[in-house]
């Protein structure tokens, strides 16, 4: 597939022209070694005349072993296998996979993936989601180069490789698919960098691409920011120069994160973080991360009345929330309905003098609350002004007291507004 006209793509173009200045800023003088077919070797002479991909591969893979032998190899590269990639862009993309390489030592030799293996590869590269997500395929027909090391020192690392294409009978270094993944790396950097500097405008800027539709305003996109960089002030324990690289492609950057405070910071995880290139040119940042909240009790006309895991009797029930319109029991379990409003508590039999509340369901009312601002009838928009991330969990989180955890979920009516809140234990 032949790749798209980029002129159309506002967006991209101005992230392009952004980048290069700053990558243009960056000419590396350097001296170098050479691989001879796949295997390391000095003497390397500049020639007009066209390369082999396995030359080609070769000289790539010298420039990535060592800054010092960027200049060479790329002045030997022939001007018509560069196809219009600058010195920087070239440098500055050898310099990514270099950082990457360091993890598994020191280069010998280089191999290119066999059909099975690229298929593979670019299997993780594309996003499940075609329809709205660029494919690799759009880059042309490109083989795929692995180093290989003396002695690899950590196997588990991400393999480092980089892409050739195979275009009118010759292997060239494609100036877009390299200068675009540079794009793409810049820009999640920046994503990081604002976090770092705790700069929400900032990050607002680099997260609006992201959330597309109607249901974010800018306030909520502004609230994400914020929840954003505190998250990671919270629970990210990792620096941002060791965030491991993953993948790295112009359609897709991963990084690993390897140390990550649970919610409740009772354990240390890994989390992963994605970009991933739009049809129309903007990029999509994926960063999972739960919807933190505090305890939440239920409320009554602005008063609060009931707290999850508490245990209440009949007479308190009557005096905080009035007659119920039915109460009914089974097995130990004590449902009571109010208008728009079901209660369940846990009970000892039929004749229950006092019961466990575990479970409140609002409906059609705007008497009942939980806490003094969410109720039933809030528009979607409304809700993620206080819960920013309640989007990216499917609307459902949990919080913690003395007496239980507790998961809160949401439904929602065709016109985006809360047509039912949930508020349970958490079971098992």
């Amino acid at each position: 597939m032949a790749k798209q006209d980029k002129s159309i793509t506002t967006i991209r173009g101005a992230i392009k022209r952004l980048v290069l200045v700053a990558l243009c800023a960056c000419i590396i003088s350097t001296l170098g070694l050479s691989l001879t077919g796949c295997k390391l070797s000095r003497g390397l002479k500049a020639s007009s005349k066209e390369i082999t991909e396995a030359e080609l591969a070769r000289l790539v893979s010298i420039a990535i072993m060592s800054e010092k032998n960027v200049t060479e190899a790329y002045e030997s590269i022939p001007e018509s296998q560069l196809d219009g990639l600058t010195y920087s862009v070239f440098a500055e993309y050898c310099s990514v996979l270099r950082r990457s390489s360091q993890a598994h030592g020191t280069i010998k030799a280089f191999r290119i993936l066999n059909d099975t293996e690229k298929a593979e590869y670019f299997a993780q590269i594309d996003s499940s989601d075609n329809e709205n997500f660029e494919l690799i395929e759009v880059y042309g027909d490109l083989d795929v180069v692995e180093l290989c090391y003396t002695k690899d020192r950590d196997p588990k690392a991400p393999p480092v490789r980089f892409a050739i294409e195979h275009k009118n009978n010759s292997y060239i270094l494609s100036s877009d698919y390299i200068t675009d993944s540079m794009f793409a790396y810049s820009y999640i950097n920046h994503y990081f960098e604002m976090i770092d500097e705790n700069n929400i405008v900032g990050l607002e800027s680099v997260i609006k691409s992201s959330y597309n539709s109607d249901i974010y305003l800018n306030a909520v996109v502004s609230e994400k920011a914020a929840y954003i960089a505190d998250y990671y002030k919270m629970k990210v324990m990792t620096s941002t120069n060791n965030y491991e690289l993953k993948l790295f492609s112009p359609t897709h950057i991963s990084y690993e994160i390897p140390q990550v405070l649970s919610e409740y910071n009772d354990t240390i995880f890994s989390k992963t973080v994605d970009l991933y290139l739009y049809k129309n040119g903007a990029f999509c940042i994926k960063d999972d991360m739960p919807s933190i909240l505090s305890e939440l009790r239920l409320y009554r006309n602005g008063e609060s009345k009931l707290r999850m895991g508490s245990t209440y009797s009949r007479s308190e029930l009557q005096r905080l929330m009035g007659d119920p319109v039915v109460s009914i029991y089974s097995q130990g379990v004590a449902t009571i309905a109010f208008r728009g409003l079901t209660i369940r508590l846990a009970v000892d039999d039929e004749k229950w003098t006092s019961g466990r509340l575990y479970s409140v369901t609002i409906r059609n009312s705007n008497e009942y609350t939980l806490g003094t601002d969410v109720y039933v009838g809030m528009n979607v928009s409304e809700l993620l002004l206080i819960y920013p991330m309640f989007d990216e969990c499917g609307y459902k989180s949990s919080f913690k007291n003395f007496d239980g955890e507790f998961i809160l979920a949401f439904e929602f009516d065709d016109r985006g507004n809360v047509s039912r809140i949930d508020l349970g234990e958490l079971v098992g």
